[in-house]
């Protein structure tokens, strides 16, 4: 039998990992919440600000798939607007610098970068700059890398939540279940998925404002008062730059509208908007769960002892492990897509270079 794939979850980065697979392999996806389920909050994907700020103080891992997944979007941002995915100016400024001292690795990298003068940095802040960035509108890519996928041929749907990672075996042929790689692109659910049950992931609750504005560059402060303006290129902006660790609560806090308000005006130029929260424009209110993860994103192979059945047969599932991304799910999604094929390649043939993934 020739290899299986099996996904678990289907949200932007297990559906980026189909997309790389899904040329050379034939592969399952399943998952609580698919694409077009836009009532649920129990999943993020749906409710992301979708930028791609580069992240600093990371390991130079993280900053490969980081820069791995601007390229996939810089040249897709080209290729096919139906993506959603626009090319932008960035304004972003950081209340501490690098950690080593240095400049900021992507320095050499973002199109266009330049670093702000100390002249033109705002209180509190102690590195800014500018530089070309992406954006993209999260339902609209969702639903474009389902229809990829579709058009594919080479993957299924199934909609359900898995409590035990050995149920994937259902979708596998019993002869194949040797040859079968799953890939545990669960978010907030590896802390929960028995036979995985990462006590390292972190929950952390967010909320935005959506709201109709002409704003045309991105705006971002990492810190303290961690605070954000993303225009998604169809009019509407999202507003902002609240993360509460360990709260699950998706309920809208009246309160936080006007923090995020706040923030957001000390951000962006004066007079974008106005100082009340009753004067915005607003579409929704968002809120979502951030699937982190102490100590970062979590890009590996495993292989996971699992009895199957009564007879107590034991075999060893090959695991590729895809989550932790926090709230840079999207910024992350293609490289990690890209790296997990890799990962599954080995798995099944020594190396890459046998039969590819791309």
């Amino acid at each position: 039998m020739p290899p299986s794939v099996v996904i678990i979850g289907s949200g932007v980065t297990g559906l980026s990992v189909a997309l790389a697979l899904s040329k050379a392999y034939k592969v399952t996806i399943v998952a609580r919440d698919h694409v077009g389920d836009n009532h649920s909050r129990k999943w993020a994907s749906p409710w992301a600000g979708a930028g791609c700020l580069p992240w600093i103080n990371m390991s130079d891992d993280d900053v490969d798939i980081q820069k791995s997944s601007f390229r996939y979007f810089w040249k897709l941002s080209q290729s096919d607007p139906e993506s959603s995915i626009r090319r932008i100016k960035n304004v972003a400024f950081w209340e501490k610098g690098p950690v080593d001292g240095g400049k900021p690795w992507f320095e050499d990298f973002m199109v266009n970068c330049r670093q702000l003068p100390a002249s033109d940095l705002p209180d509190g802040i102690t590195m800014g700059y500018e530089f070309e960035t992406l954006v993209m509108n999260p339902q609209v890519y969702l639903e474009w890398l389902r229809g990829q996928l579709h058009a594919s041929g080479n993957v299924k749907f199934v909609r359900r939540e898995l409590r035990h990672i050995s149920e994937v075996l259902e979708y596998a042929p019993k002869d194949c279940q040797e040859n079968l790689v799953v890939v545990n692109a669960t978010g907030c659910g590896a802390k929960y998925l028995g036979g995985v049950e990462d006590a390292t992931v972190q929950e952390a609750r967010g909320q935005t404002m959506l709201v109709r504005s002409p704003l045309t560059t991105v705006y971002v402060r990492t810190g303290e008062e961690y605070s954000y303006a993303i225009p998604r290129g169809d009019g509407t902006v999202v507003l902002g730059g609240i993360s509460q660790l360990n709260n699950t609560d998706t309920t809208v806090d009246p309160a936080l509208k006007h923090e995020i308000l706040r923030r957001v005006n000390r951000l962006v130029p004066p007079g974008t908007y106005p100082t009340e929260v009753e004067d915005l424009d607003l579409v929704e209110d968002i809120t979502g769960i951030r699937p982190g993860r102490k100590g970062g994103l979590r890009v590996e192979k495993e292989v996971l002892p699992i009895k199957v059945g009564d007879s107590g047969h034991e075999i060893r599932l090959k695991v590729v492990h895809a989550y932790g991304m926090g709230g840079g799910g999207y910024k992350y999604s293609a490289g990690v897509g890209l790296r997990v094929a890799e990962l599954v390649n080995g798995f099944l043939y020594g190396s890459g270079e046998d039969k590819m993934a791309e």
